[in-house]
């Protein structure tokens, strides 16, 4: 009786445990959440090469999926604030040097706490506001010399070394030989017309980055003290200053320039031989250029070849409903395989170093040596926040500098009075 009773608890205890093993491997697991993050740019071009990127996020992370949302940049900043203020901002968002202080005030925007050592430094300090990171570093850019080679063939001085300010100022004469009017006739002659010019020698983009700046340091002065005020009211200030507005005004081998993009469609149609702009031009003069080009290093002034060097980050919502996918997908725009297709596109200079040739490499392809971009960021300033608000004080110092080419406000003038309102304007 013992032996069968013992032999029925044996069974009866088997069967238990089966049921439970049963219960355990039967029991359906959660769901994986789905999540879906939006991502905004106010650059249409870099669309398909984020794409990509987040093909690739998302097959590493399959619950997380990406949707691109695109705002002009006239519009974007702002859009921005209008959607900060009403909670609705996308999940991971561009942004510039300028703006970036003023969210991380805020906290608007998530800290950054791995640095990759795979970074361009430079980058790094621009988004970088009281020793915190604030967005991952994406792209960047600095400025050269975009010319003609059909048109530039018969001028004697070599393209490189074109300096402005010196003893021998090449930049002045080479512009006037190369400007013509409806005739032929180079400015200069007796008998220009003025009012009937038909190409011109040399533009750079009527803004800070492009010429302003580089002018102005390359004469020995300060855009930026090291507080982050303005200081470029000052002799050297005045010096560049007034050699870009004489080249519009009195040598007439610059074009009036009213729109941004003005400079860059005279190049593009032919009527513009000479053109500083950044590397973020590259692609627009590539793809509708229909004529030989190059570039060249940036033109020297009397303290040599300086450059500007600017770059665009990618910052993270802290009112995300995702705070933790939001991380992972900054963490993977960090990464090389990140912005690989950006490089790959040719939309610009990746921030991850290791992803830089892939970008050197597609233009090569293109017939186009972009080696000058890395040139010209070796020796270069950077107009930084200095953990301020910066973006109406540089919006304020850019009317002034218009007005200044245009010949509406003197030189002396408008340096101190473009000083003293950007200063109020700091936040």
């Amino acid at each position: 009786m013992k032996r069968l009773l013992s032999t029925a608890l044996l069974v009866s205890l088997a069967l238990a445990a089966c049921s439970d093993a049963s219960e355990e491997t039967t029991t359906p697991p959660e769901p994986v959440k789905s999540v879906e993050l939006t991502f905004r740019t106010w650059d249409e071009a870099s669309i398909p090469a984020y794409e990509e990127s987040f093909d690739a996020f998302t097959a590493a992370n399959p619950s997380i999926t990406v949707t691109i949302e695109t705002i002009d940049e006239d519009e974007y900043w702002q859009r921005l604030e209008s959607d900060l203020d009403a909670g609705t901002a996308a999940d991971v968002f561009w942004l510039n040097p300028a703006n970036v202080a003023d969210h991380a005030r805020d906290d608007e925007i998530v800290t950054i706490e791995t640095v990759r050592s795979d970074w361009e430094e430079h980058l790094v300090d621009l988004f970088t506001v009281d020793d915190d990171l604030r967005a991952v570093p994406q792209m960047w850019n600095s400025v050269a010399l975009y010319y003609n080679r059909d048109l530039y063939s018969e001028v004697d001085t070599r393209v490189e070394n074109l300096t402005w300010g010196t003893e021998e100022d090449t930049l002045l004469d080479t512009a006037r030989q190369l400007t013509l009017d409806a005739e032929g006739r180079t400015a200069g002659s007796d008998d220009f017309d003025q009012d009937s010019i038909v190409q011109y020698g040399f533009s750079p983009d009527p803004d800070l980055t492009t010429a302003f700046v580089p002018f102005l340091v390359q004469a020995g002065g300060q855009f930026q003290a090291e507080d982050g005020t303005f200081t470029f009211a000052s002799e050297a200030g005045e010096l560049s200053t007034q050699y870009l507005v004489d080249l519009v005004n009195t040598a007439t081998v610059s074009p009036e320039l009213v729109e941004d993009d003005d400079a860059q469609d005279l190049f593009r149609d032919g009527n513009l031989v000479l053109y500083q702009s950044d590397s973020d031009s590259l692609a627009t003069i590539a793809a509708e250029a229909d004529f030989d080009w190059a570039i060249a290093p940036i033109v020297g002034g009397p303290d040599g070849k300086i450059s500007v060097l600017d770059g665009v980050a990618a910052a993270g919502y802290a009112g995300s409903d995702h705070p933790d996918e939001v991380l992972l997908l900054l963490e993977w725009l960090g990464t090389a395989q990140g912005q690989d297709p950006l490089a790959a596109n040719g939309i610009a200079f990746p921030a991850a170093l290791r992803a830089q040739d892939t970008y050197v490499n597609y233009w090569a392809k293109e017939g186009v040596d972009v080696s000058v971009f890395i040139e010209s960021s070796s020796n270069s300033v950077t107009i930084s926040s200095h953990n301020l608000d910066i973006h109406s004080a540089l919006e304020t110092i850019q009317s002034s500098y218009r007005d200044m080419l245009r010949g509406d406000l003197s030189v002396d003038e408008g340096l101190s009075e473009a000083q003293q309102a950007g200063n109020a304007a700091l936040r």
